[in-house]
């Protein structure tokens, strides 16, 4: 278990290591929203992972800030229509606002949810397609927070189908295998 944990930490300190180049790559004029509150960005890379999309809600707020961001900076503007290029400039903004951190959670802690773990990370997959449920999952990976709005959503949506999907007792997934759940659903990149 703790090699495991050295193995992650050090990949993730070499993957740091990497994106000061990348970082470099973003017009000085996206500043603001590198310093800026709030999990947008986060969200809609999170769904791009999660469903290789650019459809989801956050990510067309994100296209309205990168576009009021260029106007504001008074430069050409750049609308990302295709869906490579603003992939890429979301990856990058996501990982110049992160520094490369992305919160690493243990697997899953219930009994109930081990044993039953590809049933509920197969359903959780199905899920990851609501906007919320994959903002719940960018609210764990970039801000440690499975106590958030959208993660209380996610749980009780996640429940409730597993509730009317598997024989009785239900399985019933708790908050401390929210994390381990989601991460394990992304499909593999």
């Amino acid at each position: 278990m703790k090699s495991r944990l050295v193995i992650i930490a050090l990949s993730a300190l070499l993957g740091t290591a990497g994106y000061a180049v990348e970082d470099e790559a973003l017009p000085p004029y996206f500043a603001p929203l590198i310093a800026g509150k709030g999990g947008e960005i986060e969200a809609c890379y999170t769904a791009i992972l999660a469903r290789d999309g650019l459809d989801s809600a956050a990510c067309s707020s994100t296209r309205w800030l990168i576009l009021f961001t260029q106007s504001k900076a008074k430069v050409a503007v750049r609308e990302y229509q295709d869906m490579t290029g603003f992939k890429e400039i979301i990856s990058k903004l996501t990982q110049a606002r992160n520094g490369g951190r992305v919160y690493v959670r243990s697997p899953a802690q219930t009994q109930q949810v081990i044993d039953n773990i590809g049933t509920v990370v197969g359903l959780a997959r199905s899920e990851l397609k609501d906007d919320k449920v994959s903002h719940c999952l960018a609210d764990i990976r970039y801000n440690n927070n499975s106590s958030s709005l959208y993660c209380d959503y996610a749980l009780a949506v996640i429940n409730l189908t597993l509730s009317s999907l598997t024989e009785r007792p239900a399985i019933k997934m708790r908050r401390e295998d929210l994390a381990a759940v989601l991460e394990q659903a992304l499909p593999a990149r």
